[in-house]
């Protein structure tokens, strides 16, 4: 895990704007994978991910369900994020 994924910046500005924040962002993740652990959510929705992203590459059709998900790969570059800064080295 760790992986930040692409949004346009159309898409990023509008959930900017929204003011989604971490707790929200953890709902939105936990619910769109129907779970309650955190861990389990995120790496589940980056397999998730990775599974549309190649069947749309193997198929030749557009990124759509970049569109359909804005709020969930929002949500999970938001939580990727704020913990990354949790598994930091530790600044001297």
């Amino acid at each position: 895990m760790a992986r930040i994924i692409h949004q346009c910046e159309f898409d990023l500005q509008d959930m900017e704007a929204e003011g989604i924040d971490f707790n929200q962002a953890l709902r939105i993740i936990k619910g769109f994978m129907g779970t309650e652990d955190t861990l389990d959510a995120l790496q589940g929705f980056e397999k998730r991910y990775e599974k549309a992203e190649i069947a749309a590459y193997e198929n030749d059709e557009d990124y759509s369900f970049d569109r359909e998900w804005r709020y969930e790969i929002y949500a999970y570059n938001l939580l990727v994020e704020g913990f990354s800064k949790l598994f930091a080295p530790k600044e001297a």
